[in-house]
This record gives C-alpha cells, structure tokens and sequence, in this order.
C-alpha cells in the first residue's frame, strides 16, 4: 500500500472519527461527508479530542502524517490505525513514558 492510499485511508478513518463525535456528543447532523463541512462543523467546539483529531487531518494535509515529531521516523500504520491522532513511534513513546515514569 502506498503512503498515498495510507494517508487517504487515514483520512477517511478520522473524518469518521469526527463525524461520530460531532453526531453522538454534539448532536449534530452530517448532512455531508466532505473534508470542508466536517471541519467547518468543528469552528466552534473545544473538545480536546475533536482539536486533535483536526490537528491530524492538517498533518495529512501538509504530508507530515505517520511521521513520528521526534525521530521523524514512520508511524506503524497499525498504531495510527488504533489511535490516529498519534504523535510518536512505538520506540520514541515508549521513551516518554520511560521518562515521565521515572520521574515521577
């Protein structure tokens, strides 16, 4: 599978995501399933999951997805499957949570 049909799919996963929240939290109807209206529906909420959900779809947009923000190294697809709103690689998150353990 391409990094392209990944990014697509990724993208599909999480505007789904959105949809779900905005229509079982919020309440809100999805008249359409476009990219523009779902993040348009997403202006005015400051839901902290919604927020990172957004923040994915513009990492997809300016190709950055699936890149961990500390190695820059990939991002298991499998991961990003279970949780699309992630930052880090396996090996990078299981460095912070060493850390943020230890100091704790």
């Amino acid at each position: 599978m391409s990094v392209d049909t990944q990014r697509f799919d990724m993208r599909e996963v999480i505007l789904d995501r959105i949809a779900t929240i905005l229509q079982d939290v919020y309440e809100e109807s999805i008249q359409e399933y476009s990219e523009t209206y779902i993040t348009a529906k997403l202006a005015f909420k400051s839901d902290p999951q919604l927020n990172e959900l957004r923040l994915a779809l513009e990492r997809i947009n300016r190709g950055e997805y699936g890149r961990c923000i500390f190695c820059k190294g990939d991002i298991d697809h499998d991961l990003l499957m279970r949780s699309p709103t992630a930052h880090f690689c396996e090996q990078c998150a299981n460095v912070l949570r060493y850390r943020t353990t230890a100091q704790a």
